[in-house]
């Protein structure tokens, strides 16, 4: 059953929430064939960047070769910063298909369509079969949900956990609306949604769905309810499923050598300390708060258009709080994630499990508008067209006047180096400069058509009062976007990836042979996921392996100026990897030794 126009029921008990719609099967093949274009290709390429993708594709490569399943490893030492359940889901991959990148990532993009196909789902249930529909559309081409699973992050996986438990909850309290004690299935249910949120992402898996669940309460004079939701039971299937990896974790990685032990570093460092800005090592920065803030709805373009006819109809209804329906579920879920990080340390991808919730909200708001001739819901297609225009006039001149780089040029010369911004997950990118846009002359012309043809047939079909058509024409048309944003990263991919160094150095090999990072890990991380080799760092026992680095057992991964130059004058091969052109030539002058390949601003150097 599909909502009226104008539908302002919220009253989870009543007939216009809780849609009996059947799901469609050609809805279902729709969306998988969205999620192929979307994502099928960046499961192959590009590869592995530095940093925080290959240490995470790493450690699961690691977790399925050691089969410790228990305790995360990175380059042979300790790495203790995050909980289980995403490199669970990587090491699978490596069981089934061997130690592919492709075959780690594929737990990411599994996740979206299995988000995606929830989304539709929930939305059908509480909205009717279009709603879901159309937010598993905004959901599957979001710029947010894309970006975000081209690095191996649990954000995404996260934002699954969350809508399970926003759907669950919203269950349960219409079982308590009616008299009753809530379902056994939903209380385990939800339970072990938040076990999967804790496992994912750690404390805040449970304060965000369970902080849900109690606002809205609050805010709908529901409290009552609470002692008919069957409490114990679902404490109890929480600790049951949450507390082993934890308990096995802490036995494992009790304090040794310098280190404190798995508790103070898991708990009291990476999660209290971190939400205080307290954290050692500060191996982060902080996004300011309007960029935070800006952000989220830029995650959720182009369907964020929407949010401000969404917001208008909210306040215009002025419906009490205590009718509140799944609305106000979506709505507190979305403010609870971003209130938190308000405080806090601030990624630019942390609101990214609230994502989904904003394409449930623009779904349910097009789905009810799709046939009207709503002044709002126009204006805003005229305002994305009005973005669309000017992303494809910005992309166009980009086009024409960057001038066609000269054969053998490499696109790192013609980049600025802004390393005090490297710390944020698009750091790199304030490194451009007009010449560098020569680079991505198909991109940006494959963006300044996609986007203006994309707004353009939306805004057409909408002025003509083709809801249903207006929405297709933006699903199909961001298939396009997005692949002219995964051809541009696939450009700047020598600026932020290692494996050419990789295939050089593996050319080169000798038994004995080693691979010295001049720094610290992250500095060419995806070296050794491709090597398959472990590598070393001169003066680089900072940062994200510095804490495993702690325990008596850690493997020897580190050298200092002098160690490091006996074993540059020593018998075996030793591949030096730095990032820096005057230090790689002073090095050469005073040390010998010979470049063996330059790639995106790095150098490989050999000793023999």
């Amino acid at each position: 059953m599909q909502p009226a126009e104008n539908s302002s029921s919220t009253n989870l008990s009543s007939q216009s929430w809780g849609s009996q719609d059947r799901p469609k099967l050609l809805s279902i093949l729709f969306l998988v064939v969205v999620w192929l274009l979307t994502q099928a290709a960046g499961l192959f390429s590009p590869p592995l960047l530095d940093d925080v993708d290959s240490i995470h594709v790493e450690a699961a490569k690691e977790m399925a070769m050691r089969h410790d399943y228990v305790t995360l490893y990175v380059d042979g030492i300790r790495y203790l910063d995050k909980p289980p359940l995403p490199y669970w889901l990587g090491a699978i991959g490596v069981h089934l298909f061997g130690a592919h990148d492709w075959a780690i990532r594929l737990a990411l993009s599994v996740s979206v369509l299995v988000l995606s196909l929830f989304l539709y789902s929930m939305g059908r249930r509480w909205y009717g079969e279009r709603a879901g529909f159309f937010a598993a559309c905004a959901i599957a081409t979001s710029i947010g949900p894309y970006i975000y699973t081209r690095f191996f992050i649990p954000d995404v996986i996260v934002g699954l956990w969350m809508a399970i438990s926003a759907d669950l909850a919203l269950r349960m309290v219409q079982d308590t609306d009616e008299g009753r004690q809530a379902r056994p299935s939903h209380v385990i249910g939800f339970a072990l949604s938040c076990t999967a949120a804790v496992l994912s992402k750690g404390l805040i898996g449970i304060v965000f769905p369970v902080g849900m669940l109690l606002i809205f309460l609050f805010l709908t004079g529901r409290l009552k309810n609470l002692f008919r939701m069957r409490l114990l039971l679902g404490i109890v299937a929480f600790l049951i499923t949450a507390l082993p990896w934890h308990i096995l974790a802490d036995i494992q990685n009790k304090a040794s050598g310098q280190s404190r032990g798995w508790f103070w570093f898991y708990f009291i460092n990476e999660q209290v300390n971190r939400y205080l800005n307290t954290r050692i090592p500060r191996d982060y920065n902080k996004v300011p708060l309007v960029t935070f803030y800006v952000l989220l709805v830029v995650w959720v373009m182009p369907w964020g258009i929407y949010l401000a006819g969404i917001l208008r109809d909210w306040l215009k209804e002025r419906k009490p709080l205590r009718e509140g329906g799944p609305g106000l579920m979506l709505t507190i879920w979305t403010i609870l994630i971003v209130g938190f990080f308000t405080f806090s340390t601030r990624q630019e991808y942390y609101t990214i499990p609230a994502v989904p919730a904003l394409a449930l909200l623009a779904g349910a708001y097009l789905a009810r508008k799709q046939n009207g001739k709503d002044v709002w819901v126009r204006r805003s297609t005229w305002a994305l067209f009005a973005v669309g225009v000017l992303v494809a006039v910005v992309c166009g001149y980009l086009a024409i006047v960057a001038k066609t780089p000269q054969p053998g040029v490499d696109l790192f010369t013609v980049l600025d180096q802004h390393p005090q911004d490297y710390t944020l997950s698009f750091g790199h990118f304030f490194d451009f400069t007009t010449s560098a846009f020569g680079y991505f002359h198909a991109p940006l012309i494959g963006m300044s058509v996609s986007m203006f043809v994309t707004t353009g047939l939306a805004l057409f079909f909408r002025l003509r009062g083709k809801g249903f058509a207006s929405v297709m024409a933006l699903t199909l048309g961001m298939c396009g976007v997005i692949a002219c944003i995964h051809s541009g990263l696939a450009t700047f991919y020598p600026i932020m990836g290692s494996k050419q160094l990789a295939t050089v150095i593996q050319e080169h090999w000798q038994p004995e042979a080693k691979v010295v990072l001049d720094g610290e890990y992250s500095n060419g991380s995806s070296i050794n996921f491709y090597l398959n080799q472990p590598v070393y760092m001169l003066n680089g026992r900072v940062n994200n392996l510095w804490y495993g680095s702690l325990y008596a057992d850690a493997p020897h991964r580190f050298e200092d100026d002098a160690s490091f130059l006996a074993l540059w004058q020593g018998a075996p091969r030793i591949f030096f990897v730095t990032h820096n052109k005057q230090r790689t030539q002073l090095w050469v002058r005073q040390h010998g030794g010979t470049v063996l390949t330059e790639y995106g601003g790095k150098y490989v150097v050999e000793n023999h």
